[in-house]
């Protein structure tokens, strides 16, 4: 007979990441669609830098991948304007040696950052974090 009687306890899966659902909350959701926002005023005044332009076409591109995925092609011709609008910026700070916006990129960068914050309220948190893992992966190369 085993010295032993107590039946042993079946082990657990502790996974090493916290689950989609609870990775950040309400106030770093906001703090994600501010910050491109932020970026675009730095620019408007004229003291904005690369790591302006960077975050404001990472955030444009994020939309443009969640916007073809969710099948929403008028949004993702309207985020597509707004980052043609922030290749030209790029093309007169290759020029000029400032980073600077006009009125119409202004307005179209702006339309498409508003549409990006849109379509991550309408998506779930997994559906964005697919589009952000997407871009991740592709601009990195």
């Amino acid at each position: 007979m085993p010295s032993n009687k107590k039946p042993r306890k079946a082990r657990r899966y502790i996974p090493k990441t916290l689950p989609l659902t609870i990775r950040h909350n309400e106030e770093a959701e906001t703090a994600l669609q501010l910050a491109p926002h932020a970026e675009l005023m730095k620019l408007r005044e004229g003291y904005g830098d690369e790591g302006s332009w960077n975050t404001i076409v990472a955030r444009l591109n994020i939309g443009l991948v969640a916007a073809n995925a969710a099948g929403k092609e008028d949004q993702a011709k309207e985020i597509r304007i707004g980052l043609d609008a922030m290749l030209k910026v790029q093309t007169r700070f290759d020029k000029s040696g400032k980073w600077g916006l006009s009125g119409s990129d202004l307005k179209q960068v702006g339309d498409g950052l508003v549409l990006t914050d849109n379509l991550q309220l309408s998506l779930t948190r997994k559906q964005f974090a697919q589009a952000i893992d997407y871009v991740w992966q592709h601009a990195a190369k």
